[in-house]
């Protein structure tokens, strides 16, 4: 799988995405996860990213990837990623968006892409709390979607 068709958060803890660490693995020819981390910081938290950037940088080198661990970093991504907004939402957006009588009536994840439908008389003023809050509590890179 190409790395355009990868474009996901690779480290929730410290929000790093994945065009961040193979755009750094090609610039500064970074070997190594430890490398990685003192780049663009990916891996430097609880190191459930660790084999999803060891697999950017085999992409990178042009190395073989194991397609089971391809496919089993793709799931733990995706539900990593699906719990990290999720919580944002919970902890820090639903709250502030009672007090604009909004609320969220729904959430789709794929990759860095999110889309959220709010539902409530002041929907504008309620998007922009949203796309703020995803995009520091979760990833700057987010691509969000709300309506």
């Amino acid at each position: 799988m190409s790395s355009e068709a990868r474009r996901r958060l690779v480290c929730r803890c410290l929000g790093v995405a994945s065009p961040s660490i193979f755009a750094a693995a090609r610039a500064g020819r970074l070997a190594t996860v430890r490398d990685v981390t003192k780049a663009v910081r990916a891996g430097g938290a609880c190191g459930l990213c660790h084999p999803e950037i060891e697999e950017i940088l085999a992409e990178v080198r042009g190395a073989p990837i194991d397609p089971a661990l391809a496919i089993e970093n793709e799931l733990a991504c995706r539900s990593e990623t699906a719990a990290r907004i999720e919580g944002a939402l919970l902890g820090a957006i639903v709250p502030r968006l009672a007090t604009l009588g909004a609320r969220v009536d729904a959430v789709a994840v794929d990759g860095l892409r999110v889309r959220v439908r709010l539902a409530g008389p002041d929907v504008a003023a309620a998007r922009h709390l949203v796309e703020d809050a995803l995009r520091s509590e979760v990833c700057a890179d987010l691509e969000i979607e709300v309506g």
